[in-house]
């Protein structure tokens, strides 16, 4: 038993990094599966290791001597080709979890209004900066004592592509002033205009600053995380191919099911009277069978979503 249990775990495990690996090679090659790659990979390979096998046979007239150079290119390309892939994939992979991680993020943030914005950035900070922050009223968000100083919080939450200007921070401005409130943090999910930056001494946190303060306070989705992301992702699709083949095959089942009736029927009435019993027959077990299929097919759905 232990070792049947063993072996699913491995099973899982291998199934779980070919699924990833051809997500990765589909994204990195552009939408090549690593079939197709590994198929182009062969071509190449052995077009080399023939080509420098006729080229040295041509020179030396030793068959055994080029076939030797043809192997012995075709080694060195792989393990060159093995080498230098394994490391600029990994640098991709990098890059591939790191936007996948943003596009989640963005999401997040995007589906959220103007309060559950304001709540998240306060936790974020809270966290940060290890310190309380309180409401504050109309044009102050949060207002917080950070190492002896008080600042007050502002939080703008903006589509992703645009940028924050001065003209969004006067009121905050104008109450930061009359509070005298001498240090201050505006926090946008976008990002700000050069003039803000060069013309205001707050702190500024813009999208790329929340990465970071997330990474920093270990709330940024991990690789494991990103992975179990396209795991569910992979999952997901499959589960709706496979509901699309059971709906496309319950019209299968009616057909098969209505001919087969039909030429029982009809079989008296003609002259080949066995031959249309016998295709009925056929068509009507055809339907029994694809039946059974769809249900177990529903159970496992079923079981798997539960």
């Amino acid at each position: 038993m232990e070792g049947l249990i063993n072996f699913k775990k491995h099973f899982n495990y291998l199934k779980r990094k070919l699924v990833l690996n051809n997500y990765y090679n589909s994204v990195i090659k552009k939408g090549k599966n690593i079939q197709a790659t590994l198929l182009d990979f062969i071509f190449v390979l052995f077009i080399l290791m023939i080509t420098f096998t006729i080229i040295v046979f041509k020179l030396t007239k030793d068959i055994f001597l080029a076939l030797t150079i043809g192997i012995v290119i075709g080694l060195t390309y792989l393990v060159l080709l093995i080498l230098w892939n394994r490391r600029t994939k990994e640098k991709r992979i990098i890059k591939i979890n790191e936007e996948i991680a943003d596009s989640e993020l963005i999401k997040e943030i995007e589906q959220k209004d103007n309060r559950e914005f304001l709540l998240f950035m306060k936790d974020i900070l809270e966290r940060y900066y290890n310190a309380n922050f309180y409401e504050g009223n109309r044009y102050i968000d949060f207002i917080g004592e950070i190492n002896g100083e008080i600042y007050g919080v502002k939080c703008i939450k903006l589509p992703i592509d645009s940028r924050v200007d001065l003209d969004k921070i006067e009121f905050f401005n104008r109450e930061i002033k009359k509070k005298n409130i001498n240090e201050g943090i505006i926090v946008t999910n976008a990002y700000f205009k050069e003039e803000l930056k060069n013309k205001t001494n707050y702190i500024l946190i813009d999208f790329d600053r929340i990465k970071q303060i997330l990474k920093e306070i270990g709330s940024y989705p991990t690789q494991k995380d990103i992975e179990d992301l396209i795991i569910s992702r992979f999952e997901n699709k499959k589960d709706m191919i496979k509901e699309k083949l059971i709906s496309k095959d319950k019209s299968k089942i009616l057909k098969f099911m209505l001919l087969g009736i039909v030429l029982i029927l009809y079989s008296p009435f003609v002259s080949y009277t066995l031959y249309y019993k016998i295709m009925g027959f056929l068509s009507i077990s055809i339907a029994l069978i694809l039946s059974f299929y769809n249900i177990v097919k529903i159970i496992r759905l079923s079981q798997r979503k539960t």
